[in-house]
């Protein structure tokens, strides 16, 4: 990368290209614009960064997710809307459903450029309205409407509702039943079928009474030297599109990635009791598989990889099923986790649960629970109203999740999540809930090591987009020498090595924490692939949009300020330090049962040197709290005074 300070065009100021920050109060109605600083643009881009920094600045400590003082930030990221590949992301941020702590979701899709293209960027919304309503925003004229007629629509049915009312180009994201139910796992749907899945933020809208935010826009967006970036742009669309996973993602999605988990024991088959499945029923629900379903491949204005496909069901019991957005979560989720390998049953129960806006991670882990549970005989018929939960039933999989949407009989219990449906049910069912930070887990963690430490440490409450190298699944193909180069340590793509993991995840952890900053998709960096794109990448994107100077290590301290930032935040409100880095005790105790790993577990001593490691890389003290001299080096000695104030409120 040159260091050569590129042009600005005349008369460009921060706004041009990050929006304006806008503020609604729905107990008030009051609608205002909250000035933020270049500075701060500098110091945490936009997206997840500014909206961590927002919710540290303006939450009182104690106040509960559902609380009306509470925030739900929508963040578009700085380079959202540019012509750089993969910026289409759009950041959800508030306080946990389920832990009280750092509440973050993200999702793909065209609404983030759709807002942003209103001349709004980052949208603040606190308070909580006596009837239900919806925001729409044209062009920076905001106006708050009745939802009433709206509530208790599907997600599919709110969308089209909106779109007949304000015109079929208009990007919605909503909620559905779950979120006006207070699910806690209930997630926000954004153009129908992108979700923005974790921490209970659809939850959050519906205590809110905010069924939709609706947007359209016209108004440019603008680069500080557009020519410099245009170039940039085509280069790295061209280097993105010439990896050698694009091929991958643009046939099959995600998909194809659960070829590459079983092998190394990550297929949590029947909820964790083995991290293997036999070959033969992944070949019935792999990416071949729903090859046979799937109907046209796309993927978002302003990306290179078409990862998204639409598919149908036309014989069988399931016949007319057609949707979009399926996931290696999907086929991990429905089918291993449950042992179902029907690809139409999986296919449904993705569809339902975007249907009712619900994070079918969370979905799955607790129907999952409820499964092993049946089959220890903690519960049995007469707990579940006469659903049967045995394995591979895929009937009781889609009666209970209609029931977790609308908090039915059980599915109100299943609705708390597991950590909290165990403590309802008791009698030791508590040992078979798999959580983090009270958040129900999606992956499998005994294998691979550095996986495993990055979804663990995740500040959000579990979940591999926080810091989870994906190296280690290519551990035949990265070289050593390849690892040091791109990661910094050589044992990076070997799956079953503890050592360097803890510097693996923490250099993951500033780059996925500066990506949803930017607003850029995963996919299209090294975190995909080392031939994706890199820190230089990145840098000069950023230098070219703002026309500002900074170098590599400085972009890695804005990802490092955002992770403590959130790190903080956990420690303040809720309470967490090292006691919640460990994963469930199942994972230490009882090893993998078959496959090539078979007898692999967790090995207490050395997951205790991995959080070391990753802890003094961070600058934290052993027990995971940043220390003085780190938060002033970061600048963020000053951040979040109203933090201390006390007001209410238990996170159990």
């Amino acid at each position: 990368m040159s260091d050569e300070v590129t042009p600005i065009v005349t008369n460009w100021k921060i706004t041009d290209l990050v929006g304006k920050v806008l503020r609604i109060d729905l107990t008030t109605r009051k609608v205002s614009y909250l000035a933020v600083g270049e500075k701060i643009y500098r110091r945490f881009l936009g997206g997840r960064g500014l909206n961590q920094y927002l919710l540290f600045e303006n939450l009182d400590r104690g106040t509960t997710s559902f609380d009306p003082e509470n925030l739900i930030v929508f963040g578009t990221g700085l380079l959202v809307g540019t012509s750089a590949p993969g910026a289409v992301r759009l950041s959800i941020d508030t306080k946990n459903a389920f832990s009280g702590g750092v509440g973050s979701a993200n999702a793909g899709g065209d609404f983030g450029r759709a807002l942003k293209s209103t001349g709004v960027g980052t949208l603040i919304v606190t308070g909580r309205s006596e009837n239900p309503v919806y925001i729409a925003i044209l062009n920076e004229h905001v106006t708050i409407k009745d939802a009433s007629p709206l509530w208790g629509k599907t997600v599919s049915q709110t969308v089209a509702a909106i779109r007949s009312e304000s015109g079929e180009t208009t990007k919605v994201l909503c909620i559905g039943p779950a979120g006006e139910n207070l699910v806690r796992g209930a997630n926000v749907m954004v153009d129908g079928s992108r979700a923005a899945a974790k921490c209970g933020v659809g939850a959050v809208m519906g205590s809110k009474n905010l069924k939709a935010v609706a947007v359209t826009g016209d108004q440019p967006i603008k680069v500080a030297s557009p020519d410099h970036f245009r170039d940039s742009s085509d280069r790295l669309w061209e280097k993105v599109s010439e990896s050698e996973v694009a091929e991958t993602l643009n046939t099959h999605g995600t998909l194809a990635s659960i070829n590459a988990k079983n092998p190394l024991g990550a297929a949590p088959y029947r909820h964790y009791q083995d991290g293997y499945i036999d070959q033969r029923k992944i070949e019935a629900m792999n990416e071949e598989a729903f090859k046979r379903l799937e109907r046209r491949r796309f993927g978002p204005i302003g990306c290179p990889l078409k990862c998204r496909a639409r598919y149908g069901v036309e014989v069988g019991p399931y016949a007319g099923t057609e949707g979009e957005a399926m996931q290696c979560n999907s086929i991990q989720d429905f089918g291993i986790k449950l042992d179902i390998t029907d690809p139409a049953v999986i296919l449904k129960a993705n569809l339902l649960s975007n249907e009712y806006g619900m994070d079918m991670d969370t979905v799955a882990e607790s129907v999952a629970w409820a499964f092993e549970c049946f089959q220890e005989g903690i519960l049995d018929s007469e707990d579940t109203e006469g659903l049967t939960l045995n394995w591979g039933n895929a009937k009781a999989l889609l009666t209970l999740i209609e029931r977790i949407a609308y908090r039915k009989g059980f599915g109100d219990t299943l609705a708390e999540g597991t950590k909290r449906a165990a403590k309802i049910v008791g009698k030791g069912s508590e040992e078979f809930a798999v959580t983090m930070k009270g958040q129900d887990l999606y992956e499998a963690v005994q294998m691979p090591k550095g996986y495993g430490l990055g979804a663990a440490l995740a500040t959000r409450g579990g979940g591999h987009c926080s810091g989870s190298p994906l190296c280690e699944f290519f551990h035949n193909k990265i070289t050593p020498e390849v690892a040091q180069s791109v990661y910094g340590v050589p044992t990076a793509s070997d799956p079953a090595v503890y050592e360097g993991k803890g510097k693996l995840v923490a250099d993951h952890e500033r780059l996925h924490a500066v990506l949803n900053s930017l607003g850029m998709c995963f996919f299209v960096s090294i975190w995909e692939s080392p031939d994706m794109l890199g820190w230089d990448d990145l840098t000069q994107l950023i230098n070219q949009s703002t026309g500002w100077a900074i170098g590599v290590e400085d972009v890695k301290e804005i990802g490092e300020r955002v992770h403590t930032l959130e790190r903080m935040f956990n420690h303040v409100h809720a309470g967490l330090d090292r006691k919640d880095d460990y994963l469930p005790a199942r994972f230490f105790d009882h090893p993998i049962q078959s496959g090539a790993y078979k007898g692999e577990l967790l090995e207490r001593e050395k997951y205790d040197a991995m959080l070391n490691e990753n802890y003094g890389i961070h600058g934290w003290d052993v027990n995971g709290i940043p220390q003085t001299k780190t938060l002033k080096r970061l600048g963020l000695s000053s951040c979040g005074h109203n933090c201390l104030k006390e007001k209410r409120g238990d996170y159990g």
